[in-house]
């Protein structure tokens, strides 16, 4: 696919009210921005001015990708900043990483064929927030069992099936 073809459908989602639509890649190195304490305004403003604080000590070694993101796509960023966004496509180490960043929970990758994915306890509202950031294509699936912290639950991750 074409690169500024896929440009202009993840800005057309911006109008239509949409989830934008960020490389794997893009979201950790927010979620790592974010994870400094940066709150969006002040990410936002620190992204175009080209001043985003260093990434020592992060998972990500280079914040770059977000100022570049912002200087060819401002209205993407913000919407992804201000209203949230979806992955375009997913791995399981990718997930592992966003989940680690973002919840600061370690989770199990699982990467034999017919049983790939993702498990990690999390609470209600984390599964929430980690079910629209998902690609198309994966879904959670709630365990049996009992998670070994309180008002967790037991959750693989997994891409679907036909």
């Amino acid at each position: 696919m074409n690169p500024k073809n896929e440009a202009t459908r993840t800005a057309q989602g911006v109008e239509s009210g949409e989830r934008v639509r960020l490389s794997q890649w893009d979201a950790i190195v927010l979620e790592s921005v974010r994870a400094l304490g940066l709150n969006g305004e002040e990410l936002l403003n620190r992204a175009a001015s080209g001043d985003l604080p260093s990434a020592e000590g992060s998972v990500v070694t280079d914040f770059g990708p977000l100022a570049t993101l912002q200087q060819e796509q401002p209205e993407v960023l913000k919407q992804a900043v201000d209203q949230g966004y979806r992955i375009k496509y997913n791995t399981l180490g990718g997930i592992h990483t966003w989940i680690r960043i973002v919840f600061g929970r370690e989770s199990e990758v699982e990467r034999g064929e017919g049983i790939e994915g993702v498990s990690v306890e999390l609470t209600a509202e984390e599964r929430d927030r980690i079910a629209p950031v998902l690609s198309i294509g994966w879904t959670i699936r709630k365990q049996e069992g009992d998670a070994s912290e309180a008002g967790t639950a037991l959750y693989r991750i997994v891409p679907m099936r036909s």
